[in-house]
């Protein structure tokens, strides 16, 4: 197998753990983010309005035309 096999092969399992860690990871801090918003008697609900984007107003023809 040529260097550049061999390390393409690395460079793959290493992707593979990388991904495998990030899924560990998270995991572990959404039970933590559950914990705190249980301890916290935090909702979704509560939680909603900071996670979605805020739309901006669109403005009207007639608020374009006045400035």
């Amino acid at each position: 197998m040529s260097k550049l096999a061999e390390l393409l092969a690395q460079k793959a399992k290493l992707e593979k753990e990388i991904e495998a860690a990030k899924v560990a990871e998270q995991a572990d801090a959404i039970k933590q983010i559950v914990e705190l918003a249980a301890s916290y008697g935090i909702s979704y609900a509560d939680l909603k309005p900071h996670m979605v984007k805020q739309r901006r107003k669109r403005r009207t023809k007639a608020e374009i035309a006045a400035g």
